[in-house]
């Protein structure tokens, strides 16, 4: 039964104040408006909304076309007390801009241009809206790329790449997105409007990018930033290898980081989670015929098993796929993507060839690495199958130091396979280390049962990390999912956190909850 809304907090007086900013047509306070801002792609908003629950709704939705108009916004709020949480896309899955206090929904859907491109300086000035397909799409006539590709790409926007520090599927080559800002323009609670000065890195000054990016709206709204921009690729090559056991694979990654190679794609997938790519296209050299035929039947045991019994009736049973999971003698498959001038590109191709051979990997040819880069966008539209099936999917993206990473990876598994299905894959490497993102899958019989499960999952998990020495976090942001992990992550500057926040935002009135702040 769908939960009828309670009405808005907001008095007739206070929408036409609004409106007297942005234009009535601008402000909504339509119930089903207020339904699709109270929440995001967090699974267990999905579960509410699946059973018609929606208990944080707004109070309004804004939407300002500019920094002014976002400006009279906050000090408006700021006189009348009402939190304010900056709005993208919705595609966020922590929880993000749940606004749990009610208020003000800044929807920024109509700041989203392209106001500039600096040839010169490769430079792109844009507004927070604008979705990261878009930006693509717009770029490449032009002959450049921002490098910046989430598997949300066609739904989700700058402004929430920014709060959360978003990786794309190419960072080992081009960086996580606050190695791509140059500069931004931002308010603070107060209203007051501020820009940093766009500048090549190293200069001695504080960093103010730094300390609003990642903040997921609690200190203040950015409202325009100055990107950097690349050539475009001219020429791209695709190889894979598949490796004995994780650690293995992993060694190789560190090896290719460690040797100054920049691939375009990274990635390192887990027993289980190589398993699709063995049906497509997948041509391994030198494989074992007895040991590649055990691999063959118990692949085809478990796809038979899937098709004998639903979904949600296998997901009832995780420890027990687990186990058998953990028994199969599997591999890991490790795609590697270049791209850039041919000559580079082909060079980078042969210097990943020479350390993957050493490091024992056995070539599985071009095409895992070509199907991947088709379907690499496949995962944000397959999840809702999962859900309608009366089963919940999730993902947690970790980080780590290479002499950690391995143990990491053991120990989350450990924690959480008896709860749910759980498999995992390693991408977004550097010289030091590199993120784990795990998939969780799990059903259980009633809608109460699931989130008890679920809330159970996320707390064995996250112990796991901080006990294991990563952290809770790599490109997902915080949001209300890991609030509770961050006083521990943070330790001793827990309270420094809480006096800038307080410093910044005294009524605390941005995005109210997050980063912790509802602990």
């Amino acid at each position: 039964m769908v939960q009828l809304l309670k009405p808005t907090n907001l008095k007739e007086e206070q929408i036409a104040a609004l409106g007297g900013i942005v234009g009535a047509e601008n402000v909504s306070v339509a119930e089903c408006d207020r339904v699709v801002h109270s929440r995001d792609m967090w699974p267990r908003t999905v579960m509410w909304t699946k059973r018609g629950y929606f208990p944080h709704p707004p109070d309004a939705i804004v939407s300002p076309q500019n920094a002014e108009e976002v400006s009279e916004i906050m000090k408006w709020a700021s006189g009348e007390k009402v939190p304010i949480i900056a709005y993208g896309a919705g595609s966020g899955v922590c929880a993000g801009t749940l606004p749990i206090k009610g208020g003000i929904i800044i929807s920024m859907k109509r700041m989203a241009e392209i106001y500039d491109i600096d040839a010169e300086s490769l430079i792109c000035e844009m507004g927070p809206g604008i979705y990261g397909e878009i930006i693509e799409r717009r770029l490449e006539p032009l002959g450049y790329t921002m490098g910046h590709y989430p598997s949300s790409i066609y739904c989700s926007t700058l402004g929430g790449y920014l709060a959360a520090r978003s990786a794309g599927q190419v960072s080992s080559r081009y960086g996580k997105i606050e190695d791509m800002v140059v500069g931004i323009e931002f308010l603070l609670p107060d209203g007051t409007i501020h820009r940093t000065l766009p500048t090549p890195t190293g200069s001695s000054r504080i960093d103010w990018n730094q300390i609003l990016i990642g903040s997921e709206g609690t200190l203040g709204i950015i409202t325009r930033a100055w990107m950097k921009i690349h050539p475009l690729f001219k020429h791209r090559t695709f190889q894979s290898y598949h490796f004995a056991n994780v650690r293995e694979g992993l060694d190789a990654m560190r090896q290719i980081m460690q040797a100054g190679i920049e691939p375009a794609a990274l990635r390192l997938y887990d027993e289980f989670d190589s398993l699709v790519f063995k049906t497509h296209g997948d041509n391994t050299d030198e494989v074992e015929e007895e040991k590649d035929s055990l691999f063959k039947r118990a692949m085809s045991e478990t796809v038979s098993q899937l098709k004998k019994h639903s979904l949600s009736k296998v997901l009832k049973r995780p420890g027990f796929i687990n186990l058998a999971i953990d028994k199969m003698p599997g591999q890991c498959l490790l795609i590697v993507v270049t791209e850039g001038e041919k000559d580079l590109a082909e060079h980078d191709f042969w210097r990943v060839r020479s350390v993957c051979l050493k490091a024992k990997g056995k070539n599985a040819g071009e095409a895992p690495a070509r199907y991947w880069l088709e379907h690499r966008h496949d995962v944000s539209y397959k999840q809702s199958k999962i859900f309608d099936s009366g089963s919940w999917v999730d993902t947690m993206e970790v980080a780590t130091t290479w002499d950690e990473v391995g143990d990491l990876y053991l120990a989350v598994k450990k924690a959480v396979s008896s709860n749910v299905f759980i498999m995992a894959h390693f991408s977004h490497a550097y010289r030091d280390g590199c993120c784990i993102y795990f998939s969780f899958a799990s059903a259980s019989d009633t809608s109460e049962a699931m989130e008890d499960t679920y809330q159970k999952v996320w707390r064995d998990a996250l112990k796991a990390v901080h006990e294991n020495h990563g952290t809770i976090t790599h490109h997902h942001g915080v949001g209300l999912s890991k609030g509770a992990m961050l006083p521990v992550e943070y330790g001793e500057l827990w309270p420094l956190w809480r006096k800038v926040k307080k410093m910044i935002d005294p009524e605390l009135l941005m995005n109210p909850g997050k980063l912790g702040e509802g602990v």
